[in-house]
């Protein structure tokens, strides 16, 4: 698939885009979520790798900045991601169970790992 949009679950929850360039390796996921600090905009970078020769079962790694609310004050800061997305052959879904620690860096130097997350998307071809 080359893009994709549902929504995500977990310790931060809301909506998330992904789309894929360059090669079928590299993407982009932007996201809006929400979780016990506040609102926040993500932007990510994945690379995803094909480790069990399954081109519908990867494994992605990757990192970004965050911005928005903490606490409510702005905020900025790093996060990563770790996960396992699995598409589905036959329907235009695509399922992830990912980690995406965050390390705030404006106004509070304060790091939250706990950032677990299930995705549900719906993906298409541009």
């Amino acid at each position: 698939y080359e893009h994709s949009v549902g929504i995500r679950a977990g310790y931060s929850s809301g909506i998330s885009y992904k789309g894929f360039f360059l090669h079928k390796m590299s993407a982009i996921e932007a996201s809006i979520l929400y979780n016990r600090h506040g609102f926040n905009l993500n932007g990510l970078y994945e690379y995803h790798l094909e480790p069990f020769r399954n081109k519908r079962l990867l494994i992605y790694l990757g990192g970004g900045a965050f911005g928005g609310s903490w606490d409510e004050d702005l905020s900025l800061g790093l996060a990563g991601i770790a996960g396992i997305e699995y598409t589905v052959r036959d329907l235009p879904l695509n399922f992830s169970v990912d980690w995406k620690p965050m390390l705030n860096l404006y106004r509070y130097l304060e790091h939250d790992l706990l950032d677990f997350g299930i995705s549900v998307r719906y993906r298409f071809k541009g």
